[in-house]
């Protein structure tokens, strides 16, 4: 009973069924136990990190705003015009002084209505006396001493040109209800210190309540905006407008940072940066309510998403597993087939995943298998091929009856001394072929026989045949399988220059690339067309065993491939076999056999 129980539970289906069962009960307490936990702490922190985010963004683009307003107050420096009468003020009559003030009026009237700019109320130009030269309405304004001794007129003049930015109840009266802020910033000659006129701008707090609604704030949260004098300049809660008091500035001792604080019996995540531009503060108050908040569904949330995952994952699981165990299943059938000696049959498993891919590695392996088994027989059968085919081409019936009919022509009607050199040559021929059943010579074996054919292959062609050979020193004792060269330049004789017109030229090379060594056989006979090229280069991309390797009475390519096959079969990788020819430009073959290294 034991041993059935425990045969079954080690199924793979019921494996997979224990452990998805297993899994999905940790999983579940797990999830239940920390889920809260986890999500706290990382909602924590990308509010944190948001909320730092949000108030250096407000930075940005309340900095981009005050740039563009900066450079509004800079108009009379585009016009020497202005400067000049700045500079003369002092001394203008009182018509020219209208004249100017009405200037001044016209350009800064021009400058802020030509792009309307959001939140602008009026602008005010003073001279370096305080009086005001001009103004964009009728409003209410000191006298030239109360400007000259307000804070925002002496510290736009200590600026010296550089632009303040100030809140709009800081020094003189009470501004308007309307005005949030202002801008101001002196403007003289470069080489007069003494005459200027302060130009200043007063703007509401549109641009901040646009900032606002753009910036996905929680409907508790508050941003603050405070100058340089830690004054509040906005707030987008006015109903709370001390939260900001001194001990949340006593924090905020940087550039930009966060902290949690109590703020009026509540805990807040204060995050804030400080303007480099304008050196004003930009805070943020975040309630912790609005962060947990969310988070206080995440149990109940959690509880069903748990029962309704487990009944589901524990469906799927039955059903996945029987999906999985079913192609394995098939492929140990398969496997068991293969082992009593069927390997024709083939896993027929037509899936995408790992098991599908598993099976048609399986199919592919086996086809591997029975192809080097098939081929093990075959290619012995084809190397006795080939070196059969080998015998029967050194006794060509075309060349040893040319020959012989040469011989006799000779003999009628020429002397006994080139009948005999005829004779000699093919002698040595014979013999070369006759004298030893070696299938490996040297280079210099192969060159004597490349001599004795060709010297009567001149006597039959009448010296239409030049030879010429380069062969690298150290290579004459290179071994080279019988019958290597003689094919090659057969059928650089009978293929290209017996065709071709006038003289021709066998180049033979041998030399050394790296660790192999290059033999080549050229003509510059009549070459070989495109079409026929590439069915030769086709035959020789061909599986070894397809095909015959016997030569044909008419040689071509078939000693072509007769040569490769048997480089192939006995060298393997280390050997390379080319053909390159153009019609009328004569043909090459390359042979590239690899050195066996020393080791």
């Amino acid at each position: 009973m034991w041993k059935r129980i425990a045969s079954a539970l080690s199924g793979i289906r019921t494996v997979l069924l224990l452990s998805y069962f297993i899994i999905i009960l940790l999983s579940i307490a797990l999830v239940g136990s920390l889920s809260f936990y986890i999500s706290y702490r990382s909602t924590s922190e990308k509010v944190e990190t948001a909320g730092l985010q949000i108030v250096r963004q407000i930075e940005n683009n309340m900095d981009n705003d005050f740039r563009a307003k900066r450079n509004l107050l800079l108009a009379p420096y585009y016009s020497q015009e202005y400067i000049d009468s700045i500079n003369l003020y002092k001394t203008m009559g009182p018509q020219e002084k209208f004249l100017f003030r009405q200037r001044l009026t016209d350009l800064f009237l021009k400058s802020f209505n030509t792009t309307p700019v959001p939140g602008f109320v009026r602008f005010k130009v003073y001279y370096t006396t305080g009086e005001l030269l001009s103004a964009s309405d009728s409003s209410p304004s000191d006298t030239p001493l109360q400007v000259q001794r307000s804070e925002w007129f002496y510290n736009t003049v200590a600026r010296d040109g550089q632009v303040y930015f100030f809140n709009g109840a800081s020094g003189g009266r009470m501004p308007d209800k309307e005005d949030s802020y202002s801008v101001s910033i002196l403007i003289r000659d470069f080489a007069n210190p003494v005459d200027f006129i302060v130009v200043r701008a007063d703007y509401n707090a549109k641009l901040f309540e646009s900032i606002g609604q753009n910036a996905d704030l929680t409907a508790n949260s508050q941003f603050v905006v405070l100058d340089d004098g830690h004054r509040q300049v906005y707030s987008s809660d006015n109903e709370r407008t001390h939260h900001v008091g001194e001990s949340l500035l006593m924090r905020m001792n940087g550039q930009n940072g966060r902290f949690w604080a109590n703020v009026d019996g509540e805990e807040q995540l204060v995050s804030y940066t400080e303007s480099v531009y304008s050196k004003w503060k930009i805070v943020l108050l975040l309630p912790k309510g609005d962060i947990i908040g969310p988070l206080k569904g995440i149990k109940t949330a959690t509880l069903y998403t748990a029962i309704f995952a487990f009944g589901l994952t524990f469906l799927m699981s039955i059903l996945f597993g029987r999906s999985i165990t079913k192609p394995i299943l098939h492929l140990y059938k398969t496997v068991n087939n293969i082992k009593r000696g069927d390997f024709s049959i083939r896993a027929d498993i037509k899936r995408s995943d790992e098991i599908g891919r598993i099976a048609a590695n399986f199919n592919s392996m086996m086809d591997e298998l029975q192809e080097l088994i098939e081929n093990k027989y075959v290619y012995q059968i084809k190397l006795q091929e080939a070196q059969l085919a080998a015998l029967h081409s050194q006794i060509n019936p075309h060349f040893l009856y040319n020959t012989l009919d040469s011989i006799k022509a000779m003999a009628d009607y020429h002397g006994a001394e080139e009948i005999g050199e005829m004779a000699h040559s093919l002698a040595d021929m014979f013999r070369y072929h006759t004298k030893s059943s070696d299938e490996i010579v040297t280079l210099q074996e192969e060159l004597a026989q490349i001599d004795a054919y060709l010297r009567i292959q001149r006597i039959r062609f009448e010296e239409k045949i030049d030879y010429q050979l380069r062969v690298e020193e150290g290579l004459y004792n290179f071994p080279l399988l019988k019958m290597t060269l003689q094919p090659l330049v057969e059928n650089a004789v009978f293929h290209g220059i017996e065709q071709k017109r006038g003289r021709g030229t066998i180049r033979l090379s041998a030399y050394r690339e790296d660790r192999s060594v290059t033999i080549e056989v050229a003509d510059d006979g009549v070459g070989i067309s495109e079409r026929k090229l590439e069915e030769i280069r086709e035959k020789l991309r061909q599986p070894l065993y397809q095909g015959e390797l016997k030569e044909a009475p008419s040689g071509g390519s078939i000693g072509i491939r007769n040569v490769y096959a048997r480089y192939a079969i006995l060298y393997g990788d280390r050997f390379e076999f080319s053909i390159d020819s153009r019609k009328g430009a004569g043909t090459t073959i390359r042979i590239r056999l690899e050195e066996k290294s020393e080791s």
